[in-house]
């Protein structure tokens, strides 16, 4: 299996780190870390740097275990976290186990629509080039592009908030590597917004979206350049602004937290990346019922969250038919199958899908951003998978900021009967995000305290 390379020579990632760990101890170094975010990034990347030097990790995730075969497979049952991170799709609690979700209010009608689907509308001639203005551009702060770009677009609806207010509410551990889309959700419904949150996205979705005054926030894929250094290497998971198109140049305009403001990104390099989060996207608005109904009307079918999901298993089923499709690529249609059927509650054909995906090569920080893969083998029975799979998130990174990964690698360790490794994973999901009900209703079930 591939290594992944060491970006920083030695001496440097040394001297880097001794310098941080020098300042740090002092009063200003300590208060610079804290709250300079430039500093703090400068800190983690050198300790990122000797941590990949001295323990060097595969560039994919584990295979799945020889001969896997679930022992006695585990029921879903209220309280559990199913469904709350899919990539794309609030939680239907017609359809899965209820949420425990990370804030208090209350999913609406986004989750349970009370209209009938309607066939997607005619194709209505739009114009060939859209550009919105008036967003407020941010440049991401450490681990932030999901805050930062939903502040981004909020700015466009006049909302004078920054990148600070969203993530105070989304993650307010700065090493948390994730914020997920109904975490988004549950921040904006907070503010007098409201979100769809769907998959199986395309360029024409994006475009009619757009042409009607609505940005858009896709999640996708960002693959590193040669000429970004040590900032950015490989693959990762990442939020984009859609507020333009140009059909003359066949490209996107986006606001991308990372990469800067009114960036092109071409048609077909979209599809390319977007296929790594199931062609999700994140239509934010006012709350209103002519907005909504409008939104609605665009939604077509997929205003429909269960037609939405069996829509996508179709087409991530004919990606994995698709010949061109190669090593990561691949991985990622068959990450797909598995998190629409893990939608459905099909365990044991997630299961499968997850393993074929693993075995195309599915990148080690997949599972920083989706967790269907922990969820589908823990109801299958196959508990060593979800600690192999948690245990190498945590361990490509020197500050996992994984609650999730730390919480199911609990679950399966509980279900194995290994209590004292079970209440350890608790209290450090615990410490990773305070205040988390799952991995506090582990450690009450065990008698062990926070």
């Amino acid at each position: 299996m591939r290594k992944r390379r060491v970006p920083t020579p030695w001496p440097l990632a040394i001297a880097a780190l001794v310098i941080g760990v020098v300042l740090m101890a002092s009063v200003g170094g300590l208060y610079l870390y804290q709250t300079n975010d430039s500093f703090f990034f400068r800190v983690q990347q050198a300790q990122a740097d000797l941590y990949a030097a001295a323990n060097p990790q595969a560039e994919t995730l584990p295979t799945a275990v020889a001969g896997a075969a679930g022992s006695a497979p585990r029921t879903p049952v209220a309280g559990l976290d199913v469904g709350s991170d899919l990539a794309g799709g609030l939680p239907d609690s017609t359809h899965t186990p209820t949420v425990v979700a990370t804030s208090s209010p209350t999913l609406g009608p986004t989750a349970t629509p009370s209209f009938t689907p309607t066939p997607s509308p005619s194709p209505t001639p739009i114009p060939s080039k859209v550009e919105l203005t008036g967003f407020t551009y941010e440049a991401q702060k450490f681990n932030n592009c999901g805050p930062a770009s939903l502040a981004v677009n909020l700015s466009f609806w006049g909302w004078k908030g920054t990148q600070d207010d969203t993530a105070a509410f989304m993650k307010p551990n700065r090493e948390d590597k994730n914020v997920s889309p109904i975490e988004l959700y549950n921040y904006v419904s907070t503010i007098g917004f409201n979100a769809y949150i769907r998959n199986n996205g395309d360029v024409e979705l994006l475009k009619r979206f757009i042409a009607a005054g609505y940005p858009v926030l896709v999640e996708k894929g960002l693959q590193c350049g040669p000429d970004e250094g040590t900032r950015c290497q490989g693959w990762f998971g990442h939020y984009s602004v859609f507020s333009g198109y140009d059909d003359a140049r066949r490209v996107f305009i986006i606001q991308d937290t990372f990469r800067g403001e009114n960036k092109t990104l071409g048609y077909d390099d979209l599809m390319t990346l977007w296929r790594s989060f199931n062609y999700n996207y994140t239509v934010v608005f006012p709350q209103t019922p002519d907005r909504e109904a409008q939104v609605v009307q665009m939604l077509g079918d997929a205003a429909d969250l269960d037609v939405n999901y069996d829509q996508a298993l179709e087409r991530a089923r004919a990606d994995t038919q698709d010949p061109t499709l190669k090593g990561q690529d691949l991985s990622f249609a068959w990450f797909n199958v598995g998190t629409n059927l893990h939608y459905m509650q099909d365990y044991a054909g997630a299961a499968e899908a997850y393993d074929k995906s693993r075995e195309a090569g599915l990148p080690y920080r997949m599972l920083w951003y989706q967790f269907g893969p922990y969820r589908a083998y823990y109801f299958t029975g196959r508990y060593q998978d979800v600690i192999d799979l948690a245990t190498a998130a945590i361990n490509a990174t020197p500050n996992p900021g994984l609650e999730e990964a730390y919480y199911w690698r609990g679950q399966a360790y509980e279900a194995l009967g290994e209590y004292d490794k079970a209440v350890e994973d608790y209290r450090t999901s615990l410490l990773k995000r305070p205040g988390y009900k799952l991995p506090t209703d582990g450690l009450a079930r065990l008698g062990a305290a926070p």
